[in-house]
């Protein structure tokens, strides 16, 4: 019975009209009522009786109906019934009914009036409907379209608003939170609206205001909200302000994904250009050190040398070997920047891969106090020597840059389940938990790295891809008592059966 009663309430509720359409309304009912008493006097004049007359009767009212709405015709129709009564039920010119079965006759009249004047007027709200879902479904298709061919030159927002407001015909619309400002278009944008939507956008509530033309949405994109839009007028309801948000949530996301896709194609670029040219300038350095190598090696040949002679030379020597190892290094690094490198497997001890590599570093590592944690369940790790080192050296070098020289640096091998873990500890700079995740990503250096040796922010994402390269992982943990720890690990060799 509620439901009814509320179905009804809904059904019979008056829109709010502007003032020229009441206006309108009261005069058109005026001139409906009228209808009424001359047909009550063509048919008293014509000698109608009471049958026929009600049949014109209710035809006139099914007209105020059609014509003017519910309600007149309501009114109109009691109005019917009083000048049935008083002009054809006996006895006549009176409002008093004698025969019962006339009683009978005017409340089918006026029950068949007011279910006739709900059905012709819920046919022409239906038919109103309609008529207002196409002009929607219509506004929605040319805003798409024209959404579609909106140019990407930086006005892509700013051009949504405008575009809002020409085909739906609001009075404003505002759109927040894109690009962190504020677009908006229209002849009554207020702070109230902006006010309103800027909270919604922050509290990601979004109420529609409906009673006051206010319509308020929070755009989301994957959960996220990513903007807010804020509309103002009276020729837009619900169901098309949640349409149009999805639309425009659709525009924007595509839009930011089309600025991530150019971004990263300048950044591929940009990588490609590098590799280039370290990978250029790599290989011309060869040659020189090569003609340097030979000269200092030839001089320690020749001897005849003084002690002061032989020491610079071997000086030389020992630091022209390691720009030549370096220089590979940085080959062999560009080549697995630009994915163009060919791993060269090979059975190796872990043991011995560590103390290779710290035999290479040894002229950096003076000074400084090494420990090693062997591993001895003698586990074998098939991978490509150099590149392993490579990882394990920028390790090392990372270590020695960010702790004392008075603090030990301690390179440990373990084994578990079915990895192989090279890690290094200093108890340097202590690396907060969110820079963790981003300390592998290129050219990213730390906020405690400002005041520490320069580096690229390059070595670290490099021992990545060589981890990736294997199959294998790279971490880093710290605490601020027992230092920070880089750790890669490896998959550990299984012997086959054949083997």
């Amino acid at each position: 019975m509620s439901s009814a009663v509320f179905s009804l309430s809904r059904a019979f509720a008056v829109k709010p009209f502007h003032w020229l359409d009441s206006c309108r309304l009261f005069v058109r009912s005026v001139v409906s009522f009228a209808v009424v008493p001359a047909v009550t006097w063509l048919a008293f004049q014509s000698h109608l009786n009471l049958t026929a007359t009600s049949l014109l009767q209710l035809l006139a009212v099914l007209a105020i109906a059609l014509r003017v709405g519910f309600w007149p015709a309501a009114v109109a129709s009691i109005f019917a019934n009083l000048c049935l009564n008083y002009f054809f039920v006996p006895p006549l010119f009176s409002l008093y009914i004698a025969d019962p079965q006339n009683w009978i006759a005017v409340g089918v009249f006026e029950i068949s009036a007011l279910i006739v004047s709900r059905l012709s007027t819920q046919a022409r709200q239906e038919a109103t409907r309609a008529i207002t879902r196409e002009r929607e479904i219509k506004q929605l298709y040319n805003f798409s379209v024209e959404l579609l061919l909106l140019a990407r030159d930086g006005r892509f927002s700013r051009d949504i608003v405008t575009l809002v407001e020409r085909i739906f015909e609001v009075d404003a619309v505002l759109l927040d939170g894109f690009d962190e400002r504020i677009y908006q278009s229209g002849r009554r944008i207020s702070p109230d609206l902006e006010s309103e939507m800027r909270a919604a956008y922050l509290g990601q509530n979004a109420t529609p205001r409906s009673e006051t033309g206010k319509w308020i949405r929070v755009l989301c994109a994957a959960g996220q909200p990513i903007a807010a839009l804020g509309l103002r007028g009276t020729s837009i309801n619900a169901m098309t302000v949640d349409a149009l948000a999805s639309v425009i949530t659709i525009a924007l996301e595509r839009e930011r994904s089309m600025e991530r896709e150019t971004q990263a194609e300048a950044e591929r670029k940009t990588e490609q250009l590098r590799t280039a040219v370290l990978d250029a300038l790599a290989h011309e350095y060869k040659t020189p050190l090569t003609a340097l190598r030979a000269a200092t090696s030839g001089l320690i040949e020749i001897g005849n040398l003084s002690t002061v002679q032989l020491k610079l030379t071997s000086l030389i020597d020992s630091e022209v070997a390691r720009l030549n190892w370096l220089t590979t290094r940085l080959l062999r690094m560009s080549r697995l920047d630009g994915n163009d490198v060919k791993l060269r497997p090979e059975l190796v001890d872990p043991n011995d891969l560590v103390c290779s590599v710290l035999t290479n570093m040894k002229h950096v590592l003076a000074g400084h106090n090494v420990c090693i944690e062997h591993l001895n369940d003698g586990a074998l790790i098939k991978v490509d020597q150099e590149l392993v080192g490579m990882a394990l050296s920028q390790f090392i070098d990372n270590a020695l840059k960010y702790s004392d020289s008075s603090t030990p640096i301690t390179v440990s091998i373990s084994a578990a389940d079915a990895e192989v873990c090279l890690s290094v500890n200093n108890l340097g700079t202590f690396i907060p938990q969110e820079e963790r995740g981003r300390i592998f990503q290129r050219f990213y250096r730390g906020a405690a790295s400002t005041h520490k040796p320069g580096g690229s922010g390059v070595g670290l994402s490099i021992s990545r891809k060589i981890a990736d390269a294997h199959q294998g992982r790279v971490w880093v943990t710290s605490v601020k008592e027992g230092g920070t720890t880089f750790s890669l690990a490896l998959p550990k060799y299984e012997r086959s059966l054949h083997e």
